[in-house]
């Protein structure tokens, strides 16, 4: 695949997870939004390295200014865009390492979301306790921040994973990955 259509590619899903965050779908729990679905699609599409590379254009973006955040950098929640960043490279990692197939993309999607957590939650954390001065109980941490947004992230991981699967058979040549 030839630089140009990486970039591209690498652009194109920078764009779509900057759009990602402000479609909101609303639910019983709380809204969901799509960025974490093209975050995870990203690494599952381009590969650890774009996919990451992708994460990175649209948090730089973000920090340069331009309104594709819903909040800021002190904003609690920007440990979750941090995490975005790995989270397209595990998923990436996963799709790269195994046979290509659902079960992988679903795997590599829930691995990806479940580092976003693991980055973004002590983030949440630390920002309350220190920056706002609110400390929140780990009964309140795993409730709002694990259980309510936890389904809704494994139904995109089920998306991606089947996305992925169409993408695979119908644009076999985007993965950047794919030897």
């Amino acid at each position: 695949m030839s630089n140009a259509k990486k970039m591209t590619l690498c652009a194109l899903f920078a764009a779509l997870i900057a759009i990602g965050t402000y479609i909101k779908i609303p639910t019983p729990l709380l809204p969901l939004t799509l960025q974490t679905l093209f975050v995870v699609l990203a690494g599952l599409v381009l590969g650890r390295k774009l996919g990451a590379l992708s994460v990175c254009v649209y948090v730089i973006a973000g920090l340069a200014g331009l309104p594709v955040f819903t909040g800021s950098a002190l904003n609690p929640t920007f440990g979750y865009i941090v995490g975005f960043i790995f989270g397209a490279y595990i998923a990436g990692y996963i799709a790269e390492r195994f046979k290509p197939c659902f079960r992988t993309w679903l795997i590599g999607a829930l691995s990806g979301i479940a580092v976003i957590y693991a980055v973004g939650i002590p983030y949440y954390y630390a920002m309350s306790k220190w920056y706002i001065g609110n400390e929140l109980g780990a009964k309140t941490l795993l409730v709002s921040f694990v259980l309510m947004p936890m389904p809704g992230d494994v139904a995109k991981s089920l998306l991606a994973g089947l996305i992925v699967q169409r993408l695979s058979v119908f644009f076999p040549d985007s993965f950047t990955w794919k030897r």
